[in-house]
């Protein structure tokens, strides 16, 4: 009889499972057909940010401070100053929380910040924190922090727990912001330069921007606990405070295609002299395969820097390859970094515009995660970012057409398995 029940219950995982493929697979093919059919507008244009709103959710805004910082070292210790100066709301959002002593830190801040009567707010997704300590979520919440789960696990509702928040976000009393890549996890912190250090990027924002990355917080709040959070308080009115016009990010997958998908097309379709992606899961759907190509058709220079050895997530390295004779063929380089495990997700267009968030060039971001990026129109943080690639591609193997050639025949069968089921990776 338990053999039987045993049966049963892997016979409803399959099908779970399947299904869930399916309709994954079935959200991303809607989100395929015209997205990358935009009009070429120079990203060093003032058009291109005037209008670059329409696609990402929220207008371009002028005269924000922003500034940039490469991996846990540097990235850290600016978060962990802006909790502490708090003087009233402290809204976190992440994707990965775990134990380490990078979360306990985190956890001790997020704590004083509430007893010194800071209101603060922390959303953790229920799948990618799941390894946080219970010790550390009962310590937040007795100093009196707000925490929540967003979408918990429901066996009658896998398609919805199957779309996750991936958003990284930190808002200080409204007027100060972080997004990019890391999580609250070990691995996060040190240089970068080594495998136990991962390497990544993240911004910090000041000025008018930051409405829209409390915007995009408030948002999944509200979905998870039903409380609206709004007023002055929340979003105060915010002074000009530097030269960089920012435009905010902000996908929920729900509709055709996502702001995610429709923003990183956009930039593709903008760049007129050279295109440089940094991105931890590189898994182009066959339409942004074309971008790309076509973008080096009409003499723009396409470089990716993709996670190499120490990928974190074997199957989505193999899945990526799957794309890499097509988009050698049309002339893109490929290089993967030898370091450690790369996963910033950035795009430089031409020296002038930036994107740095939370943002994957794959299925699960354009499709199915709450994704939050910034896109910047600033010389300084172009030419910062491109000093960051510049390291990372001296740090980097090219690929070759050669290197292809030499996967078995076995391999090619497991990556274009792996591709098929990109959705779930």
């Amino acid at each position: 009889m338990l053999l039987i029940w045993v049966v049963i219950g892997l016979l409803l995982l399959g099908a779970l499972v399947f299904i869930s493929v399916t309709q994954s697979v079935n959200a991303e093919a809607g989100r395929q057909d015209d997205v990358v059919s935009v009009p070429t507008i120079a990203s060093q244009s003032d058009e291109f940010m005037r209008t670059f709103g329409s696609v990402s959710g929220h207008a371009a805004q002028q005269s924000n401070g922003v500034e940039l910082y490469q991996n846990g070292a540097e990235i850290f210790p600016p978060m962990l100053e802006a909790i502490a100066d708090a003087h009233d709301s402290v809204h976190f959002s992440t994707y990965v929380y775990e134990a380490g002593h990078v979360p306990d830190v985190f956890a001790s801040a997020f704590a004083d910040a509430a007893k010194r009567g800071v209101e603060v707010r922390l959303i953790l997704d229920r799948h990618g924190s799941k390894k946080i300590p219970e010790s550390l979520l009962q310590r937040m919440k007795a100093a009196g922090c707000k925490v929540c789960w967003f979408r918990r696990a429901q066996w009658y509702d896998w398609e919805k727990y199957n779309r996750r928040t991936h958003r990284r976000l930190l808002v200080i009393d409204g007027t100060i912001g972080f997004t990019g890549g890391v999580g609250i996890a070990d691995e996060w912190d040190g240089a970068g330069d080594n495998p136990l250090h991962w390497r990544d990027s993240h911004v910090r924002v000041r000025g008018p921007a930051v409405a829209a990355l409390q915007s995009a917080f408030v948002d999944n709040w509200n979905e998870a606990t039903g409380e609206l959070v709004l007023g002055a308080r929340y979003f105060p009115e915010l002074k000009r405070v530097g030269d960089t016009t920012v435009s905010i990010v902000q996908s929920n997958p729900a509709n055709a295609t996502s702001a995610a998908q429709r923003s990183v097309a956009a930039i593709i379709a903008a760049a007129t002299r050279s295109l440089y992606i940094t991105n931890a899961y590189f898994v182009p759907t066959p339409p942004f395969v074309k971008a790309l190509r076509d973008a080096h058709s009409r003499g723009v220079e396409v470089k990716v820097v993709v996670a190499g050895p120490y990928h974190n997530k074997p199957a989505v390295r193999r899945a990526s390859r799957h794309t890499w004779a097509d988009l050698l063929a049309g002339a893109v380089e490929i290089h993967e970094h030898q370091l450690t495990m790369v996963h910033a997700k950035v795009i430089v267009a031409d020296g002038s515009v930036t994107c740095v968030g939370s943002i994957n060039f794959d299925p699960r971001s354009f499709a199915l995660n709450a994704e939050c990026g910034a896109v910047m129109l600033d010389d300084d943080i172009a030419r910062a970012t491109t000093a960051a690639f510049d390291h990372d591609l001296a740090n980097s193997r090219r690929v070759t057409s050669a290197d292809l050639d030499e996967l078995t025949f076995f391999s090619r069968v497991v990556d274009a398995a792996a591709y098929w089921v990109r959705s779930q990776l």
